[in-house]
């Protein structure tokens, strides 16, 4: 019994005291909760912010998104962010397939992710070192369905036990390609002349 106690603490001892140092656990890519033993997501505002560059693009583009803290002296040492679809009727769990990039090749404190059979679809940290902030880019899916927003969705963690899996950006609508909507018009028109000629 003696000998059990001491295997169990072996295993459980090192999550407790490092939780996941080198990047978020695939456990957390559904519903971005860290699988951090006897923790829960704490219910005050967080202290960050996930700051977009735009509110609107196109299929295929490019957004740049900032991972700040708000409190003076504040930092954290982890983070998970996704992109996620806000009018799905199944927002909570949907990922939008688009890639995420490091903004600045040469960040060693930030990694890309592959989340429920996806490519590069979610963005996380490298080490446990306290962060202010970080920088990312995420570009959008060529097929997108337009109707659908986005907005993204971060867990931050300030330490084991502190961490807030409600920080979102504002939402993000995606538009067709200027080229479609050129096609799309000249449609329109070359339609309204024939039916014209045919009065």
């Amino acid at each position: 019994m003696a000998a059990y106690i001491v295997l169990l603490i072996a295993c459980v001892l090192p999550v407790l005291v490092l939780g996941y140092p080198t990047g978020a656990g695939d456990q957390a890519c559904i519903n971005l909760t860290p699988q951090h033993v006897g923790t829960i997501s704490q219910n005050s505002t967080p202290p960050y912010s996930l700051f977009v560059d735009t509110n609107s693009i196109k299929q295929g583009g490019m957004v740049t998104v900032t991972l700040n803290t708000t409190a003076t002296n504040g930092y954290f040492k982890g983070f998970l962010v996704q992109a996620r679809c806000t009018k799905c009727t199944t927002a909570d769990t949907a990922i939008v397939p688009g890639t995420f990039a490091k903004y600045t090749a040469s960040d060693g404190t930030i990694q890309t992710k592959n989340c429920a059979g996806g490519d590069k679809n979610s963005i996380t940290h490298t080490n446990a070192t306290e962060k202010t902030s970080v920088m990312f880019t995420w570009k959008a899916p060529g097929g997108y369905d337009v109707s659908q927003g986005i907005e993204f969705r971060a867990t931050v963690v300030q330490n084991l036990r502190t961490w807030w899996n409600t920080v979102m950006s504002d939402e993000i609508s995606v538009t067709t390609s200027s080229c479609s909507r050129s096609a799309s018009a000249t449609a329109v028109v070359i339609g309204s002349i024939i039916a014209a000629l045919f009065l």
